[in-house]
């Protein structure tokens, strides 16, 4: 599961503002906020950058545990 959006909020800034911080494409940042939403549609996040995940670590002051908690495949079907 990704936490994103969570962090945004907590340091008050958009997406657009992260993007333009780190160079990361808004389609994958919008990746990241609504995959849950994107899972449906399959067009979930499928991989994730090193690379990407740096960048997104150093802009909001955080560590990859921040960003990203792991919920097995069979609990997180059963999420809201």
């Amino acid at each position: 599961m990704f936490k994103l959006a969570d962090l945004l909020d907590q340091r008050q800034m958009t997406m657009y503002q992260l993007s333009k911080k780190t160079g990361i494409r808004p389609n994958t940042l919008c990746q990241w906020v609504n995959n849950g939403k994107l899972q449906e549609e399959d067009r979930h996040v499928k991989a994730i950058s090193v690379e990407v995940l740096n960048l997104m670590c150093e802009a909001l002051d955080c560590t990859p545990g921040d960003l990203l908690e792991y919920i097995p495949d069979d609990e997180y079907a059963k999420s809201p």
